[in-house]
Parts: structure tokens; sequence; C-alpha cells
């Protein structure tokens, strides 16, 4: 009797368990790649990198419609901002544009940089000058109250 291959000879039942585990890993791999993009896809940008709780201050510390300056452990500094209805945001005070300073303009309700009129909105999207051409936002992080005490989410480096 003649052993075809496909009837269980030793050399046969190898290359058929090498097959299939070629096979299966190359779908785990798949698999894993396609999931983890659609992971990535569906959490919040940030999300996974680790983060430390930096005290920025009282919330009655801060008037609504007032603005302070403070730096993360890294140096980078970022604007604390009331902006009314119990919102506060931290935003970059660096224009993305050309770094200059960023402030908040209260009676204007906007983030005004004063070197080329760049401004953005109270969500940091751009809405005038270079940093609009660009559709270049302000960097944020993620704020948190604490029985009042405002924490800021840094990331760690």
């Amino acid at each position: 009797m003649v052993d075809d291959g496909n009837k269980g000879g030793a050399g046969s039942t190898r290359r058929g368990f090498l097959g299939w585990a070629a096979l299966v890993t190359g779908l785990g791999a798949c698999a894993a790649t396609g999931a983890g993009m659609i992971v990535r896809y569906l959490l919040p940008p940030g999300w996974g990198t680790r983060q430390q709780r930096l005290y920025v201050g009282q919330l009655s510390e801060l008037p609504v419609g007032s603005s302070r300056p403070f730096s993360t452990p890294s140096g980078q500094r970022y604007l604390l901002t009331n902006l009314g209805d119990d919102v506060v945001v931290a935003f970059n005070d660096t224009c993305p544009h050309l770094g200059c300073k960023v402030h908040w303009e209260q009676a204007n309700d906007r983030f005004f940089c004063p070197c080329h009129g760049g401004a953005f909105d109270k969500q940091g999207a751009p809405i005038a000058g270079p940093p609009k051409d660009e559709n270049t936002p302000l960097k944020q992080l993620a704020l948190e109250v604490d029985g009042g005490a405002l924490y800021a989410l840094v990331p760690i480096t």
C-alpha cells in the first residue's frame, strides 16, 4: 500500500499541524491587530497612558470668567479657566502656531493669541488666524473636582 500523504502518515501529521499552527497564528495576529485598532478607536485619546493627579487649586478661588496659569511637572504651562455654568477647563497657554502666549478674553468669549490674531473657542478649537488656517487646536488637560479641589490629569513622562 502506498501512503499518499492524506491518510495519517507521520509526515502528513507534522505538515498538517504546522499548517494549522501557521493559520491560527496568522488569524490570531490579524484579529489582535484589528481588535486593537477597534479598541483604540473607541477609547478616548490618552486612554491607557499613565497619568497623575496634579492639584491646581480650589474651585472657590477661581471666579467665573477668570483664568490663571499653572505648570505641569514637565514644565508645560496651562491656563485654568472658569467659563461659568460649572465649566472649568485647562488649555495649554502656548499657541500652536508660533508659540506665543494665549490668554482668556472673557468679554469676547475666546482664548486669544495676540501675535498673529489667533483665536480659539471655549473648547480650544481654532476660530481665527493662522491656527484656524492650520486647524490646530489648543492642547487640553482633563480636570477632576474632588471636594472643591481642582486636579489636572497630567501624563507621567
